[in-house]
């Protein structure tokens, strides 16, 4: 009997386990710290991964230019002797013969693919760090937009819980006739703004969510957030840096600038193979003839090369060169690019760091604290409901100011960093 109730209560348990599992799943969240979030990076993303994944390729091709030439055999044997009528004949008076050669490239083709697949392999690398630096920078970004986000949507709900409180307690002195119907009318547009305003910024929260989740291969289920410390310690002054600092640490460690150098280096070793392309290739055989013209079990030493007569690889060569002047120019517009970024940079950081330090820090604390005097007064009716409306968009647009002036801040100084290539400003 147990037995049977314990069999028909097991789907029972499942489902409601079931049940628990998948809303545990919907509802689960991840603190996560700025280190946490960059280690998981380095480990989950995709992008980053395969790039790897290309590195590995390349260096096969360095494998495949070290290579030599496989030696070619060629053996023959009669397939049907007349003379004795005999079907692979092996015998005395049986014909074979053996060819063996050997392909010797000349003018060090080898060494210079060599060098070119090497060339390759840096170029791999640089691409791989690259893209570490922008995904990085995606991921700093993101993660700082997100946490200030978060910030002001707990703002809107304060404020919004505390007016709801108003909208009810209103509605019942409405109803008994203390409190005339204009004033619950402003109250609640006062509300409904507040609600559409919080109901834009979940959206904004939900792709800052959404783009970080996707860097760091987290469940679309799981509501990240973000942990953050205090950001005004630990990064270094920006008055420590000048302009000419910054653009020669960008010229040393911007691996997109040095794809662009070693795409000239690239292209200058493949015009130096297709010139070695031109020399012929020197062939070099061995061959034996059993029943041979000239005399029985014939030995011979083969060595061809064709004449360049016509083809001289004119063609590759011509376009390896205009290819190599085009890298040329294009590392130019990377350097002038690179010079231009640095500066814009520089200048974004500069202006809102000045904006940020004009900020007094006691200020948002004490027009908190000024705030919650204000909601207590108006509940006691010692202030008018427009003083209190004017008030209460002054405090919000404060703080929602503060924090995206604050989030500002720190997608600047990440910028310089994106731009010389460089953890100057992380803390």
């Amino acid at each position: 009997m147990t037995i049977r109730l314990a069999l028909h209560a097991f789907p029972v348990l499942f489902a409601v386990l079931c049940c628990i599992t998948a809303n545990a799943q919907i509802t689960d969240s991840l603190r996560i710290t700025l280190p946490e979030a960059e280690q998981r990076l380095l480990q989950q993303n995709i992008p980053l991964l395969s790039q790897r994944f290309n590195i590995d390729s390349a260096k096969a091709a360095v494998i495949t230019a070290r290579l030599y030439e496989n030696p070619q055999v060629t053996f023959e044997n009669v397939l049907y002797n007349h003379s004795n009528r005999k079907w692979f004949d092996f015998s005395y008076d049986g014909q074979n013969a053996l060819q063996a050669t050997q392909l010797f490239k000349l003018a060090g083709k080898r060494n210079k693919a060599m060098k070119l697949a090497g060339s390759g392999v840096k170029m791999s690398e640089y691409q791989y760090y690259d893209l570490l630096r922008t995904l990085r920078f995606s991921l700093y970004d993101n993660f700082y937009e997100l946490y200030y986000k978060q910030q002001s949507l707990k703002t809107f709900g304060s404020q919004i819980a505390f007016l709801q409180q108003i909208v009810q307690a209103f509605t019942k002195q409405q109803a008994m006739g203390n409190i005339a119907p204009k004033e619950i009318l402003r109250i609640k547009s006062l509300l409904y703004d507040l609600q559409h305003d919080e109901l834009a910024l979940q959206q904004e929260v939900q792709e800052a969510m959404s783009e970080l989740a996707l860097l760091i291969r987290v469940p679309p289920t799981t509501i990240l957030l973000p942990r953050l410390p205090d950001t005004a310690t630990g990064r270094p002054a920006l008055s420590q840096y000048t302009f000419q600092t910054l653009l020669d640490t960008a010229r040393a460690n911007r691996y997109d600038l040095k794809i662009a150098l070693e795409n000239v280096h690239y292209n200058q070793l493949n015009l130096k193979l297709q010139q070695a392309m031109a020399v012929p290739d020197l062939q070099v055989g061995f061959s034996f003839d059993k029943q041979g013209n000239f005399e029985r079990n014939y030995n011979g030493l083969n060595i061809s090369m064709p004449l360049p007569v016509f083809n001289r690889n004119q063609g590759n060569i011509k376009t390896a060169r205009a290819t190599l002047e085009g890298s040329k120019l294009q590392l130019t517009g990377t350097e002038d690019a690179l010079a231009q970024e640095v500066m814009n940079s520089l200048q974004q950081a500069t202006k809102t760091e000045k904006l940020l330090q004009e900020f007094d820090p006691s200020f948002e604390n004490d027009y908190s604290k000024i705030m919650g005097e204000v909601e207590k007064n108006y509940r006691l009716h010692n202030i008018g409901l427009l003083e209190f409306i004017d008030l209460y968009d002054a405090y919000r647009n404060n703080v929602l100011k503060m924090n995206e002036l604050r989030y500002n801040r720190l997608h600047a100084l990440e910028s310089l960093n994106y731009s010389t290539g460089a953890l100057i400003f992380h803390p």
